[in-house]
């Protein structure tokens, strides 16, 4: 068939005897988007390396517009037109944008000098197209998450993919931001493009596809068309039961402030100010949700207040004491938690076992035993309760943290964070990347913590998720806070998204 540009037929990838896949079959139509959706572990990711050449199949056939094709690497999946964005980004961090852009694309001139002044042009006509804002010089290790994932949406753009493969690519964007996507992704499949969208967001699954399989225990357990299903019937498919998505809230006292920060400023590796004289409260037992577009200094605060990040001036105070200087060690100490938003770099080891990162924090806080020694038995209870109360899936917790796929890191290190007794929780994004069920389980427990006398500090480029936890809204636009909204029944998303477009200002 003329309009198919990808078929696999009988593809099955095991890792030792673990079957990652089995025995799945797959087409896809020129032109078209088609959703790839199923819960952590299902199989999503492990499928797409094997179609852009990072794994090759353990059994099975892959077909590139009805040719059969054997990829040893990336390389030769690229050179078929097949280009990937990965859940984790693929960056030089010490590489400004635009050299990790040119990076196996270069631009040359005289056939021997890189063209830097000519990539950027080609770079910024299609940030311009496509409704991307990315600064080119500057280093990636100095941009938010949220920017990192646009650049790796430009750079598979910049080499000019037929077939573009997008892994949890609305991951961390805004609403903005995720409009901006979907308007370029109708529009590279107006020009024939092709999209494969891995999401957990069912959602935009309706929204923005055409097609939608769905994976189950690394099987195909449905070929659906988003005129004929709907999100629970997806959801259900996914993960073997009904979903709702409803948390259930008791009444709480909300007490005095645990978390007080007066008149912060922090900057930036380059001494920019990205969080101006910021203050605020959270109170005993109070959600309290930070919204805002990417890159309004939300990062920057929070690092500062756990200890990875010095201020500039200003102070933070926990329970009356002042601990504005003191380390992330000092902090866990006195029990703050913290989720951080890059998992990978800043929330777990991943060459270490899943139990060496559950006791990560852990063996600071609340010690063993025996506060010199490691007890084993006291670690492995502590990982197996994780594990079985946030269902990461891993063939055995001694396992490298890195052999897990995505969301199952989110869910060990939110669980390890979530269970550790602490008064003061700092959590980023702790849903990212996780499937509908697990996002139901933690929402309710972070419901359930607060009720219990925890304080929530919350920032979520999910604004659903701020909107469902949070008891109080701050909206901060380009490092200020802007806006400190009582979330009650008549707040709607469309007013918080004005606040956090800077469109007006608390005046209270």
């Amino acid at each position: 068939m003329d309009d198919i540009i990808l078929e696999v037929k009988h593809i099955s990838k095991y890792f030792g005897t673990f079957a990652a896949n089995k025995n799945i079959d797959l087409k896809v139509k020129k032109g078209t988007v088609h959703s790839i959706i199923g819960e952590n572990g299902a199989g999503k990711s492990t499928l797409m390396n094997m179609i852009s050449g990072i794994y090759q199949p353990s059994q099975g056939e892959i077909y590139v517009k009805g040719e059969k094709v054997v990829f040893r690497n990336p390389n030769d999946a690229t050179k078929r037109g097949i280009g990937m964005v990965h859940q984790e980004f693929m960056l030089f961090p010490e590489l400004t944008i635009l050299e990790n852009l040119m990076m196996g694309f270069e631009t040359t001139k005289s056939g021997r000098f890189l063209d830097k002044k000519k990539a950027a042009a080609d770079i910024e006509e299609i940030t311009k197209k496509y409704n991307f804002s990315i600064p080119l010089n500057q280093k990636a290790e100095e941009l938010p998450v949220s920017l990192l994932q646009q650049v790796e949406i430009v750079k598979v753009l910049y080499k000019g993919a037929e077939l573009i493969i997008l892994d949890e690519p609305t991951a961390v964007l805004t609403p903005q931001g995720i409009e901006g996507l979907f308007a370029a992704i109708r529009n590279l499949t107006k020009l024939g493009k092709t999209i494969i969208m891995i999401t957990h967001k069912l959602k935009e699954v309706m929204e923005i596809s055409d097609y939608i399989t769905v994976l189950k225990d690394g099987e195909v357990t449905g070929n659906l068309l988003p005129q004929e299903t709907n999100e629970e019937e997806m959801a259900s498919l996914m993960v073997g039961r009904k979903v709702l998505f409803n948390t259930t809230k008791q009444e709480k006292q909300i007490g005095g402030p645990i978390l007080e920060v007066k008149k912060l400023t922090v900057a930036d590796s380059d001494g920019v100010d990205r969080v101006k004289n910021v203050s605020l409260t959270v109170k005993k037992g109070e959600i309290v949700g930070i919204a805002g577009v990417a890159g309004s200094g939300q990062s920057e605060l929070v690092e500062a207040i756990f200890g990875l990040r010095r201020p500039k001036s200003g102070d933070i105070y926990y329970k009356n004491e002042l601990i504005t200087n003191k380390t992330p060690r000092e902090k866990r100490q006195v029990k703050i938690g913290y989720v951080p938003q890059d998992r990978l770099a800043t929330g777990c080891c991943v060459n270490g076992s899943l139990m060496e990162n559950c006791i990560m924090g852990y063996h600071v806080a609340h010690k063993f035993s025996n506060p010199r020694l490691i007890n084993k038995k006291e670690a492995r209870d502590f990982t197996e309760d994780v594990e079985k109360q946030f269902q990461v899936k891993i063939q055995d917790i001694s396992d490298a943290m890195g052999t897990m796929s995505g969301g199952n890191i989110q869910k060990a290190i939110v669980g390890r964070e979530f269970m550790q007794d602490n008064n003061l929780l700092i959590i980023e994004d702790p849903t990212r990347g996780i499937d509908v069920g697990a996002i139901e389980f933690i929402w309710q427990k972070i419901i359930d913590i607060s009720e219990q006398g925890c304080s929530i500090l919350l920032v979520s480029h999910e604004l659903g998720e701020i909107m469902e936890l949070s008891d109080r809204i701050l909206i901060m636009y380009n490092g200020e806070i802007t806006g400190n909204l009582l979330n009650t029944a008549d707040l709607d998303e469309k007013t918080v998204g004005l606040y956090m477009l800077g469109g007006k200002k608390d005046e209270a």
